[in-house]
């Protein structure tokens, strides 16, 4: 039994695990002597960098909502942020600093752009350990501890969540390759994705994939300490009985959301509507449509990411009654989630280059498949538990997957609507494995919008990104009413 269990695993951990681990032999023999250490430096630095601004102004924006009562439509707004695509992020800020005459291109573009981006998932990680931790403001009231002194109580037991909170946003900052490419490569401002990205569209180097690949092993490095930052929370995430709430504070939450989204995404509305030599309203919506690469980006992007989104829910279902097995599965494909894309990215061209799923767009859907996964297998995890009404039914002597299709599944709904709405929009936008893996004539919504930035036509990929953001707005209906 013992045996069956382990190749069990084996079989359910080994294949998602398997683009990663040919990375290994394929840029080891590059590794040494060390190559581009200014790059992998530069890399770790800027997502160290970024990521203590996103934590800092996620905490300050978690306390603020807590005690300010910030209500769902703020906090939806505030989502909204982290929901639309980086990198259109990244070309808002491009057109709302060109307005004031400030260049964004650059290392303080990207850290701006990553900043306002990945902020609303520090609120999101950090929110219920500061509802656990603020009593502790309170006692510390009660005890005559005022002022700066009262953060002695207050701070310490948010170190580890900050830590774990950290390490997800260092790995998403490591990995991310559309900001970078909007904001870094015009200036030849080089991180490990779009290095990677620049040395396999190179038609001088002398082992493209090698190269590749011992980045790849970099970049894995730089995202190993991440990964080991899995602590559970100390903290309890419950709702504290709290003082009346400060109006002043929910201004201070409603002002930033503002602010952010003014930020994000006016630049691109003046873009895409009007002319900028005469400055007369002109929508440029129907002429980027009418381009056939941007309706085959849109078209393919659509097809993928809805077929996608279906077989991951379909997975997701059918492991739902195995929980065991959905721990397992789940298990090896955080690793491909959570891992930068670019990893993946080269792994899959590694081991799929010899067969004729390469250059498909069949080899970008098992990407996604790999790469999202996780999410789709999480969501229903944490789900409704519906195994007591199963067991109810097999109770009254209803078969084990009649239980489940009658009773089951039935409650799984409401869990499954979230997780569509969250799949769909972030493989609709995706644009780290597509820039690595389409094939000419099966570009995706995303490389479009990157080659159209690259062409000079800012206007059409600003219409382009304000349909992503409304794409990506799809995701609010699938989230919970706190």
């Amino acid at each position: 039994m013992s045996l069956l269990r382990s190749l069990a695993l084996l079989v359910l951990t080994l294949p998602p695990t398997l683009p990663l681990l040919v990375l290994i032999p394929r840029g080891f023999p590059h590794l040494l002597p060390p190559r581009d250490l200014d790059v992998v430096l530069h890399t770790g630095m800027l997502a160290m960098g970024g990521t203590l601004m996103a934590l800092g102004l996620g905490l300050t924006l978690a306390y603020l909502a807590v005690r300010g009562g910030a209500g769902l439509i703020w906090e939806s707004l505030l989502l909204l942020n982290y929901l639309v695509p980086p990198f259109v992020t990244g070309m808002g800020i491009l057109f709302s600093l060109q307005v004031l005459g400030v260049k964004a291109y650059g290392v303080l573009g990207i850290l701006m752009a990553w900043t306002l981006h990945y902020t609303p998932l520090a609120y999101l990680l950090l929110k219920p350990q500061v509802e656990g931790a603020l009593p502790l403001l309170q006692t510390a009231r009660v005890h005559g501890v005022m002022g700066l002194r009262r953060l002695r109580a207050f701070l310490p037991p948010l170190f580890p969540p900050l830590l774990v909170a950290g390490g997800t946003l260092y790995l998403a900052l490591l990995g991310n390759f559309g900001v970078p490419a909007v904001l870094g490569l015009p200036e030849r401002v080089y991180t490990l994705p779009t290095l990677v990205y620049a040395r396999l569209t190179n038609p001088l180097a002398q082992d493209p994939l090698g190269e590749a690949a011992t980045l790849g092993l970099w970049l894995g490095l730089l995202a190993l300490p991440a990964l080991l930052l899995s602590r559970p929370t100390l903290l309890e995430a419950k709702t504290p009985l709290l003082e009346k709430p400060h109006l002043s504070l929910r201004f201070l939450f409603a002002l930033y959301v503002l602010g952010s989204l003014g930020l994000s995404l006016l630049g691109l509305l003046r873009e895409a509507l009007f002319n900028p030599f005469t400055g007369r309203l002109d929508p440029v919506f129907a002429q980027a449509l009418a381009l056939p690469l941007f309706r085959q980006g849109l078209l393919h992007s659509l097809l993928l990411s809805l077929l996608a989104t279906g077989l991951l829910l379909s997975l997701a279902l059918l492991l739902k009654p195995f929980p065991q097995a959905l721990r397992v599965a789940r298990g090896a494909l955080d690793l491909t989630y959570l891992m930068p894309g670019t990893l993946l990215g080269i792994g899959l061209i590694l081991l799929l280059a010899p067969t004729s799923l390469y250059g498909t767009p069949w080899l970008l859907l098992l990407a996604y498949l790999l790469h999202f996964a996780a999410l789709a297998l999480r969501s229903l995890e944490a789900g409704m538990r519906v195994e007591g009404a199963v067991l109810a039914g097999r109770v009254h002597g209803l078969p084990f997957w009649r239980s489940w299709l009658r009773l089951g599944y039935p409650l799984l709904l409401p869990s499954l609507f979230a997780s569509g709405f969250l799949l769909f929009p972030l493989a609709f936008a995706e644009v780290t494995l597509s820039a690595l893996l389409y094939a000419p004539g099966s570009e995706t919504v995303g490389v479009t919008v990157l080659s159209a930035l690259n062409g000079g036509l800012y206007r059409e990929a600003a219409a382009l990104g304000l349909i992503l953001a409304g794409v990506a707005a799809l995701g609010l209906l699938g989230r919970p009413r706190w």
